[in-house]
């Protein structure tokens, strides 16, 4: 647990970006790029992702519960979470997804690092890290900032 005064931080942080988001995208909108229905590719694509995502995550727990590092275990999450947003970048021509996954994996894999070398509080200080920064990302796409920009980051 990271304590009281951390999560109480984090959640604070955390409910502001949410506001921030919802604020920019609904009161203060700005044009985001055009809109394009995803075809049954990007949705297969999606699908797949999700899929992998579950199994990944699944089979990582596995892993870590059988050489008893279950604590990395929120690290894992924020890795694979990360990694599966970005196939997302090219099915969706979007790169706000390839600047949101590669940011959060690598955030994961610093958790996994880090609790792995024995820092008792890294794997989910690096998944609450993880979930902020997703959250200030949102905040970002929200403002227009990958706006008009394709898959090409």
């Amino acid at each position: 647990m990271l304590g009281t005064a951390a999560s109480t931080v984090s959640w604070v942080l955390g409910l502001a970006g949410v506001v921030a988001a919802l604020f920019f995208h609904y009161v203060r909108p700005v044009p985001l790029g055009p809109l394009a229905r995803p075809g049954r590719r990007a949705l297969a694509a999606y699908a797949g992702c999700v899929a992998g995502e579950l199994v990944l995550i699944a089979v990582g727990t596995r892993v870590l519960d059988a050489v008893d590092h279950a604590e990395l275990r929120p690290a894992l999450i924020a890795a694979v979470v990360g990694l599966h947003f970005i196939p997302f970048a090219w099915v969706f021509r979007e790169r706000m997804f390839l600047h949101l996954g590669g940011a959060v994996a690598a955030l994961g894999v610093a958790g996994l690092t880090a609790g792995a070398l024995g820092l008792r509080h890294a794997p989910e200080g690096a998944a609450v890290a993880a979930g902020l920064l997703m959250i200030a990302i949102v905040v970002q796409y929200a403002r227009g900032w990958f706006a008009g920009s394709g898959a090409s980051a």
